[in-house]
């Protein structure tokens, strides 16, 4: 009897120690193309950038035009040369990216179309720094800001501190996170951004020069706002009157902010909340065909640090 009881007890504890086996991944990758973007106007062969991530691992990355594999990468940054003269021009082609994780879960991107011009591109696209501005004393994080625009399409832009390549990014915002803890106190160093269009053209910003925060003095806050637009979105067609909403973040406290529309002056709060939300009527600006209006945001602080948002473009009816 003492035997069996033993016996029983010892194969209790080899049941309970037989660890489960892991749970079936079902979960495909989430994959989007960055570039070109829905309506890209190109001139020329370009790069496809695509984005993919995944709960656990991306295997492969791959990229159909008009129903046709063109490419596959198994490494991040996922990208695919694309030769333009194998398709025809001035008609839309549609393009869908598809990504597996290492289940063989399979992933697809939302379909965008793009067009190939019939001309060669010769306008060079156009390109500045939104923020920070030049004289700002900056510490920390600094959410470097561009603006970018062309007559066809912008296809990325790259960031320069003190002349080095630190950052190339198709995704609009354009914007680059500056880390400045590195740099030595009380030093100045500039900023500038390049654009390049669908044709390959290429334009730099104006030149920004800021100056590290010397963190060896007394504390003091020498960090701008941020500002960032959460609605309405770039590129939309709106009319009537709207809801702004824009998510306006500072380390210590955003005091004031201002609404642009074309340059000019529309609306500013006192203590603003975020998201910071309030009515735009679009007839201000609207006409009896719709028009494009460009629309940016800018924040202040106590300590009278300005950060500026993005330039928006979108349609009013």
């Amino acid at each position: 009897m003492i035997k069996s009881a033993a016996l029983l007890t010892g194969l209790f504890i080899l049941t309970i120690s037989c660890s489960l086996p892991e749970p079936e991944d079902i979960i495909p990758p989430v994959v989007r193309v960055i570039y070109p973007y829905e309506g890209a106007v190109i001139s020329d062969n370009i790069q496809i950038n695509i984005e993919a991530s995944d709960d656990d691992k991306v295997a492969s990355v791959w990229c159909y035009v008009d129903g046709q594999e063109i490419g596959k990468v198994k490494s991040s940054p996922y990208r695919l040369n694309l030769n333009i003269q194998n398709y025809e021009k001035k008609i839309p082609h549609v393009l869908m990216a598809a990504a597996m994780d290492k289940e063989g879960n399979i992933g697809f991107s939302p379909t965008i179309t793009f067009v190939i011009a019939e001309g060669k591109d010769n306008v060079n696209p156009t390109v500045v720094i939104l923020n920070p501005q030049s004289g700002q004393i900056v510490e920390g994080i600094v959410n470097v800001v561009a603006h970018a625009e062309d007559d066809r399409s912008v296809q990325k832009v790259r960031f320069y501190i003190d002349g080095k390549l630190v950052d190339s990014t198709a995704a609009y915002p354009y914007m680059y996170n500056w880390n400045t803890t590195g740099y030595s106190d009380s030093t100045a160093h500039t900023i500038y951004a390049e654009a390049i269009d669908g044709g390959n053209n290429n334009a730099f910003s104006p030149v920004v020069t800021v100056t590290v925060y010397p963190r060896s003095g007394p504390a003091a806050d020498n960090s701008a706002p941020r500002a960032l637009f959460l609605y309405p979105i770039g590129g939309e067609t709106i009319t009537g009157t709207i809801k702004v909403s824009v998510d306006l973040q500072d380390n210590v406290k955003v005091s004031r902010s201002e609404f642009f529309v074309d340059g000019i002056l529309t609306k500013e709060e006192n203590d603003p909340q975020s998201p910071w939300i309030f009515e735009w009527n679009t007839a201000s600006v609207a006409d009896t065909v719709a028009t494009t209006h460009s629309l940016y945001v800018k924040a202040y602080d106590e300590a009278g640090n300005v950060g500026t948002s993005g330039l928006l473009i979108l349609t009013v009816r």
